[in-house]
């Protein structure tokens, strides 16, 4: 049994068409656009599922053969798909964790539905702005910084007109008016009597919409066999319907049927575009519009979308792509929206409610704690400034005619929200079109209609700023010919307050743009680079005057115009000629590094960091680099010296004793050094090496040479050092066997002096046996424990020193003690 819609074939004039063998409809009928087919297997017939005798497309799906009723004599009766006795119910796991237990098929509305039916969620009170159309003007937002928040042209306020001469509200277009119209014929006319004639169909907003629109009337006007994107709300899949289906789909009043949305047709390229007209406010605060020259083409079409949803569609929380603003007419049933503000820690909260999960099941305005919600009604208008994090309900069928727009009054904002869609990793489809070359163009109209004076340009480089008395959005008039005297002071328009400040923002955004073309910023791919150099535009005006069409130049010219507009501030660092642009880390060049990478990077600077804080403390690998690139021709025997396998001596008496080199325990394998290795003490900043000439045993000469005394002489000799770097050097002899101190910077230093004191030092007996060797003396018999020095205290080392600070020998002789825990007073303070 096949289940499928089925497809014709192309390629000629004549076309078989398929019919319903049992109500005889085609595919293109009303009855049968929005149904899904099953093909009989036994005369290979097509058939609505409804025609065939099933109930919903799910019984549909539980079919294995499907015979009609003229092939059950022949072919028997419809099988059924193999089922398990046990119930497999599908759980719908978002309402479980709210304690209801349904299944996904009980389920046929968005699970945010209910709670704001029933009052569940709590919201903000909202005092947004209801305004007179008479008000709404670019001129009163740009100096009144008036749209910050929603704003509502009810419809109390802004009925639809009469059209003269008849009791219709807006002229009925006839086919032959219409397809002259679309054609161009008229569009002067049209145009002319839109200007002239405030009775074709305008509201107090200057805009315009058809008579009689439904969606029927807009799948004629768009294109019946045209695809659009509908959405599923409960599972917020998208999938492409012809616009007659979507028709039929809203018409239907069938109950239960599943929620589908229509959020994204565009129609300013159809038939149905040339047939509206945005707001007048719109239309002047359009940044696109303003700003794109003719000789590229059109503007990024954003400006006319149809939005058609049936009862109990959702929307959740979103901002319009690129922070565009919107406006939003309703032409037929009732709107909800739910809105929250867009202050940092919002927006920071809604950038990692969208990187989690957790969107599908938790409530933003609960996290926020700020959340606001309209209703709207037939025939009302609403502007949404940039930025503003909104969700949408359909309290019934509704259709709604709005559109978006990037204005001057919101660059602060703009960037931003395009900033988190990048961090968010957006589609680049759901993204505002050339959201970065409208940018551009922006800046260059900048430069071009109010050019930045040499004189001011000099003053800027020189390092100085420009002064202003006032800000020049509180000259209201003074622009054109009524800026005040001097070049300077000329203002080509008004520019607001809302604009000169997000004026820093875009000086910025052009900046990275820039450096990415320029390969100076890290983690931008290759074909993310392209991206960003295609979309800055080929000037073809010289900005500088020296026939250099570079955008850095343009850049930074933009920057000093900007400080010459705000007024009493300085260019930035990179705005200067002679400035060094910021170099490209080559550790990061070509793709993003991965996990690890970025992990082994991290670790690298904490221990760079810890090396910088404190100098002294190296790894054994590079003090042994140190000691291998020692050239100290007083060693005695350089030869049989190896000081990159030795034992640090341990705090304590506890445990066996170390055999193994210190690069082998701090890496946890077995040591095959322990015929190398020597034990290390530590003296005054000195390690001192018992090391066996060569040809010498190792256990007779140590017992001969018990009293043996250290050369003093070579002693001091072989310290001295010249920096910090660690040298060797031979300080005394004990028959075959020789001391070698290695001189590494300590913490607490000792004059030389002291050393030079030095008294005999003798090695206690040991076996001769590979083991490490013991420089140490047995441990001589000596009083109760002195107080540390200062310096040995902080240092947390055994103090070798006397009462005036000079290395005492017999606490050099002693070796050392075990440390003794306070467990008597625990055990007194517990008993």
């Amino acid at each position: 049994m096949e289940y499928k819609t089925p497809k014709h074939r192309k390629g000629r004039k004549l076309q078989q068409t398929t019919v319903c063998g049992s109500c005889n409809y085609s595919p293109n009928a009303v009855t049968g656009e929005m149904e899904s087919w099953l093909q009989c297997n036994g005369c290979k017939s097509w058939f609505h599922y409804i025609c065939a005798g099933f109930k919903n497309e799910r019984e549909v799906r539980t079919v294995d053969k499907f015979h009609c009723k003229d092939c059950k004599p022949k072919f028997g009766p419809t099988t059924r798909v193999r089922q398990s006795a046990r119930a497999h119910n599908s759980i719908d796991y978002a309402k479980l964790q709210d304690g209801e237990y349904q299944t996904a098929d009980d389920v046929r509305e968005h699970r945010y539905i209910a709670p704001i039916k029933y009052g569940e969620f709590s919201f903000t009170p909202e005092t947004f702005p209801r305004m007179p159309p008479e008000l709404v003007t670019a001129e009163y937002f740009q100096k009144c910084r008036a749209m910050t928040e929603p704003i509502v042209i009810p419809a109390s306020l802004n009925p639809r007109p009469k059209f003269p001469g008849t009791e219709e509200d807006t002229p009925h277009i006839d086919e032959p008016m219409l397809d002259a119209l679309v054609d161009g014929e008229m569009e002067m006319e049209i145009e002319i009597q839109q200007e002239r004639v405030p009775d074709v169909g305008q509201d107090k907003l200057g805009m315009v919409i058809p008579q009689g629109l439904t969606v029927r009337r807009v799948a004629e006007l768009y294109g019946k066999e045209e695809k659009l994107p509908v959405i599923d709300v409960k599972s917020q899949e998208s999938q492409d319907w012809k616009l007659s289906k979507w028709a039929d789909y809203y018409e239907d009043e069938t109950e239960n049927k599943p929620v589908r949305n229509v959020i994204s047709l565009e129609v300013s390229r159809s038939r149905l575009g040339r047939l509206i007209r945005r707001p007048d406010v719109v239309r002047d605060l359009d940044l696109a519009d303003a700003v794109w020259p003719v000789e590229d083409g059109s503007p990024p079409k954003v400006q006319f979308y149809v939005l058609m949803s049936v009862t109990d569609c959702f929307t959740d929380f979103h901002i319009d792509f690129g922070g565009s603003s919107v406006y939003y007419h309703i032409l037929k049933g009732k709107k909800t929206f739910f809105f929250i503000p867009p202050k940092k820690s919002y927006l920071k909260q809604y950038e990692d409610w969208n990187k989690t999960q957790s969107q599908h099941h938790v409530w933003l305005g609960n996290e926020t704690k700020e959340c606001y919600r309209v209703d709207l009604s037939e025939g009302d208008t609403m502007l949404i400034p940039s930025g503003w994090i909104h969700a949408v309900w359909t309290p019934e069928n509704s259709l709604v005619i709005g559109g978006n727009f990037l204005t001057r009054l919101h660059y602060g904002n703009q960037i931003r929200i395009a900033e988190i869609e990048r961090n968010t990793k957006v589609a680049q489809k759901f993204r505002y079109p050339n959201f970065q070359k409208v940018m551009w163009f922006a800046v260059l109209q900048y430069l071009k209609t109010d050019p930045l004076p040499p004189y001011v340009e000099a003053i800027l480089m020189e390092g100085k700023q420009f002064p202003r008395e006032a800000p020049i959005w509180r000259e209201y008039n003074k622009f054109g010919h009524n800026s005040d005297p001097g070049r300077e002071y000329y203002n080509a328009r008004y520019y607001s307050q809302a604009e000169l400040d997000g004026l820093p923002e875009l000086v910025s955004f052009i900046f990275r743009t820039v450096m990415i073309m320029l390969g100076r910023v890290d983690g931008v791919t290759v074909d993310q680079q392209k991206a960003v150099i295609r979309s800055i535009p080929k000037q073809r005006h010289d900005m500088l005057g020296d026939g250099s069409y570079e955008p850095l130049n343009n850049a930074r010219l933009f920057a000093m115009w900007v400080a010459w507009k705000r007024g009493n501030e300085n260019i930035p660092e990179w705005a200067y000629p002679d400035a060094a642009l910021p170099e490209r880390d080559p550790v990061h060049s070509g793709k993003k590094l991965s996990v690890a990478a970025l992990r082994r990077m991290e670790r690298q600077k904490a221990l760079e960091l810890h090396h910088a804080v404190n100098p002294d403390i190296r790894s054994a690998r590079q003090r042994s680099k140190a000691l291998n690139n020692s050239n100290d021709s007083r060693a005695s025997t350089p030869a049989a010296f190896n000081p990159n396998h030795f034992a640090s001596p341990k705090n304590s008496v506890l445990g066996p004793k170390r055999s193994a080199c210190d690069a082998c325990r701090r890496r946890r394998v077995g040591c095959k050094h322990k015929d190398e290795v020597r034990d290390a003490l530590l003296i005054n900043g000195q390690r001192l090496f018992e090391f066996v000439a060569p040809g010498a045993s190792s256990g007779s000469d140590s017992n001969d040479n018990s009293n043996a005394i250290v050369d003093a002489n070579a002693s001091s000799a072989s310290t001295s050092t010249t920096g910090p770097t660690a040298t060797t050097g031979t300080i005394g002899t004990i028959g075959a066997r020789t001391l070698v101190a290695v001189e590494i910077p300590a913490r607490v230093p000792v004059p030389e002096s002291d050393l030079t004191a030095a008294a005999p030092v003798a090695t206690p007996e040991r076996p001769a046996t590979n083991s490490v060797n013991v420089t140490a003396t047995p441990m001589t018999s000596g009083g109760s424990r002195n107080k540390a020095c200062a310096n040995c205290r902080k240092s947390k080392r055994k103090c070798l020193h006397d009462e005036n600070g000079n290395l005492d020998l017999s606490k050099l002789a002693e070796s050392s003690r075990p440390r003794v825990f306070n467990k008597k007073r625990k055990s007194e303070a517990g008993g």
